[in-house]
């Protein structure tokens, strides 16, 4: 084993085996092989999308969003709108949800308004009702009397017919 000044001795070193005195900087992107384009969506690069296929539009960005601010809200907070009073024929007024006394008036009211219209109803079956009841009676009172005229001209043609008949004969 030789060794020289500007060597430092080292007992692992053999002569076979180089030593390296200095680490040199190596630059990964020029030694390492670029890979070959795949199909993959991950590793696309905007120059081959550009060249390969045409430009596709997509969504604008949002350039800026105002925070909503926090929903929290402490328990010592008052209520957080105080009701306002708004007049009965407000839009603001009429609301979807009523009270159950609202409800209960509601549904008396509907009850007193189905109980009148079938009274009325009623009233008015009963006057047809009533009406039938005269005309079937004006009914059979046309036919007796229809039944008496075909009787008297029954009578009347048959003695005509005699009186004809007798008058031939003479």
């Amino acid at each position: 084993m030789e060794s020289t000044s500007d060597q430092p001795l080292d007992p692992f070193q053999s002569s076979s085996i180089p030593s390296i005195t200095k680490a040199e900087p190596v630059d990964v992107k020029t030694t390492l092989p670029t890979p070959p384009a795949s199909k993959d969506t991950s590793n696309t690069s905007t120059d081959t999308d550009e060249t390969s296929s045409p430009k596709k539009l997509g969504r604008p960005r949002i350039t800026h969003r105002q925070s909503s601010g926090t929903m929290i809200i402490p328990r010592d907070a008052p209520t957080t709108a105080p009701a306002k009073d708004f007049p009965p024929d407000d839009a603001r007024a009429m609301s979807p949800r009523r009270s159950s006394e609202e409800t209960d008036r509601m549904l008396v009211n509907v009850r007193l308004s189905i109980q009148q219209r079938a009274l009325d109803m009623q009233s008015g079956l009963a006057a047809i009702a009533n009406q039938i009841e005269t005309v079937a009676r004006n009914c059979e009172s046309l036919d007796r009397q229809n039944q008496a005229l075909q009787d008297a001209i029954g009578d009347m043609t048959r003695s005509l017919s005699r009186e004809s008949l007798s008058s031939k004969k003479k």
